[in-house]
């Protein structure tokens, strides 16, 4: 690849890694970016479910504090939905499937800015102390083989999709939410990841620009969302969630 390529690509890593870590939805950075510097589209997909691995995990190790307080919640679950998206993705086109992305992604949108009203109705309040232990039950379960499927197969929105289950799921701080979803995500990615290798489609030295500019804003993503009030997080979240799902619709 040129460098101009690449250097664009890098650049939309940075992005994405920062995004992946505040709210979710990278993919739509990196995804474009790809395709303009002359990659195809199974291809850059693949590639950039490898290539921004270390922004999740960046995102994560930022917010180490709150990871502290909880188990290992659902990464299981979101290892097998990993691995099942990513054969998905190996043995089918993904033009049928993304048709349906944007509408999952105003779905999650809306789910995340009614969780409130919800958890008011079900008698939880800004008060209660938060349970760290909770598990959300079989709901929680299947819900989170289902988002590793789809992040392993496309991505985008993965992170408000996390949010939106977890805030009516599980009472906890939304920092505490944001911080679970960087690990699983980290999972779901790395789980995909080692399928996805196998594939000759993927660009190993797009891979390596992406790694390292994902890291760097992962970082700093994760470092500047743990510095923002719940609101103002929750409503960046929503904000960024109608963003992409209208720039895939229009796209």
């Amino acid at each position: 690849m040129e460098p101009a390529g690449l250097l664009l690509i890098a650049l939309a890593a940075v992005g994405a890694g920062a995004i992946n870590a505040a709210a979710g939805g990278g993919t739509l950075i990196t995804f474009p970016a790809m395709l303009a510097a002359g990659m195809s589209p199974l291809a850059a997909n693949m590639t950039s479910s490898i290539g921004l691995l270390l922004g999740t995990l960046g995102g994560a190790w930022s917010y180490r504090q709150e990871l502290r307080r909880q188990r290992r919640r659902f990464l299981v679950n979101a290892a097998v939905g990993g691995a099942v998206g990513a054969v998905l993705l190996l043995l089918t086109p993904s033009d049928a499937f993304t048709a349906i992305v944007p509408w999952l992604v105003l779905a999650a949108a809306a789910l995340f800015a009614v969780q409130p009203l919800i958890a008011a109705r079900l008698g939880r309040s800004a008060d209660d102390a938060y349970d760290v232990d909770a598990t959300g039950g079989w709901a929680a379960k299947v819900a989170f083989v289902l988002i590793g499927v789809y992040g392993s197969y496309f991505g985008a929105g993965i992170g408000v999709m996390m949010l939106a289950m977890l805030g009516l799921l599980i009472h906890d701080s939304l920092q505490h939410h944001n911080a679970l979803k960087n690990v699983v995500a980290g999972v779901i990615n790395g789980t995909g990841a080692l399928i996805l290798a196998f594939s000759p489609l993927v660009e190993w030295d797009v891979v390596v620009v992406m790694l390292g500019g994902s890291l760097l804003g992962g970082i700093a993503g994760g470092w500047l969302s743990r510095r923002v009030p719940s609101w103002l997080l929750r409503a960046v979240v929503i904000a960024f969630a109608l963003g992409v799902a209208l720039a895939m619709l229009l796209g």
